[in-house]
């Protein structure tokens, strides 16, 4: 009985081993982690390359440019009638053949408006996929700011973090001397960990941007991408763009779409005037041979394109009000982005030579007067403690303004 018990235990436990050596022997296959490291052009040139949005506004370009070529097809289809039938009479039966052919021609200049209808629908096509790059660069843009202020971030966190333990230490010495209690040292433990919390934030935050980089990049989920560049290039450049918002692509494609309402609406105007037809006909009646010469008028008495004029209209006022809304918008956005980049850019340097500069300085004086004893630990790292927070406000203003920067390209165009 007790040899069958153990018998028991034993393929038992054979039995639930077996998976987990398996799991062990065969562990799942990590697919393998490339890094591309890119700059802002680079991420620029690779989302006008493989962008996924791109493709698909180039795919409707495409389409539109086929229905130019379905519009350029001369509508010219000649119609064929013939009958055939016994003529019954007192002298016998006969044969009655009777051919015609016929072809309606457009006398109103029809073919050119569904032409140039057409081409302006290829234009606009073509403009809103230009602007859909320009949209989608301003996206890439404001993604590869965002990784290179976090970036920031992280460099001024840990440096915070050095910081913060050298105080610790120097609160955990003397409480130990019985200079200090305890509550200066639990406070110093405390900044430590919240500089470190920072740490992890912001290295959170580039992840995040930097995954938001390869979404709009369309880039494999192997591929890892990280962003390399000074934030300050892009928030204080050396040059500027000359584009302004009549350069806009969306404004270009409502233009188009405008040009594409008064063809509509000329085609309309072109169904007043009446079709001709023209065509042969052959007769044989009995023992006679007739040859005719066929016209024929389409007289347009109910319909004479009023519907198609009245849509046309109606789209060219929508197109025209939108067109002047869009305009006056960009405008003042374009307006607005330049303000702030002037206000931003001020700001960031006048902080450089007033804010900055001055830290710096102390940092270096009192550094100094630490190595040669004339100033305590405690002064060394309040001063350095200031530096830091300045160096979070410097890193804010920059973000502040590339992004205006970046807005401003957009609002005007210029990204493209």
């Amino acid at each position: 009985m007790v040899r069958t018990r153990l018998i028991s235990l034993f393929f038992c436990a054979l039995l639930w081993a077996s998976p987990a050596l398996a799991g062990a022997t065969a562990p799942p296959v990590q697919p393998v982690q490339t890094v591309t490291e890119l700059s802002y052009e680079q991420a620029l040139a690779l989302a006008r390359a493989q962008a996924p949005t791109l493709e698909l506004a180039r795919a409707r370009t495409t389409e539109a440019q086929s229905r130019v070529e379905a519009a350029e097809v001369w509508q010219l289809n000649p119609q064929i009638i013939a009958t055939a039938g016994p003529r019954l009479g007192a002298d016998g039966t006969d044969a009655d053949v009777s051919v015609r052919a016929t072809q309606w021609l457009e006398v109103g200049g029809q073919r050119g408006h569904r032409v140039d209808a057409a081409r302006a629908q290829v234009d606009a096509s073509r403009a809103r996929g230009e602007d859909a790059q320009r949209l989608l660069l301003r996206e890439v843009s404001l993604a590869f700011v965002a990784a290179l202020y976090w970036q920031q971030r992280v460099e001024i966190a840990e440096g915070q973090v050095e910081l913060t333990s050298a105080a610790e230490a120097v609160a955990r010495r003397r409480h130990e001397l019985g200079d200090v209690g305890g509550l200066e040292e639990s406070s110093a433990s405390l900044a430590v960990a919240h500089a470190q919390l920072e740490v992890e934030r912001a290295r959170a935050a580039v992840d995040q941007a930097e995954g938001q980089l390869a979404t709009l990049l369309g880039v494999t989920a192997e591929t890892e991408l990280v962003a390399l560049g000074d934030l300050r290039e892009l928030s204080i450049p050396v040059g500027s763009d000359d584009a302004w918002v009549d350069d806009r692509p969306d404004l270009r494609a409502l233009e188009a779409e405008a040009r594409a309402a008064r063809a509509s609406r000329a085609l309309g105007r072109s169904l007043r005037a009446p079709n001709l037809a023209v065509g042969l006909g052959y007769v044989h009646e009995e023992s006679d041979h007739v040859m005719l010469g066929l016209v024929g008028i389409a007289l347009p008495v109910f319909d004479r394109g009023q519907g198609t004029v009245a849509v046309a209209q109606a789209r060219g006022a929508r197109v025209s009000a939108e067109l002047e809304a869009a305009r006056n918008t960009a405008t003042l956005t374009a307006k607005t982005a330049d303000a702030v980049v002037q206000r931003t850019t001020d700001a960031a340097r006048r902080f450089e030579r007033e804010g900055l500069a001055q830290l710096e300085r102390s940092e270096q004086l009192v550094t100094v007067g630490y190595e040669k004893g004339a100033v305590a630990y405690d002064e060394v790292l309040v001063v350095r403690l200031e530096l830091v927070a300045a160096k979070l406000d410097y890193a804010d203003l920059l973000l502040a303004a590339a992004t205006a920067q970046v807005e401003l390209a957009a609002a005007t165009g210029a990204l493209q």
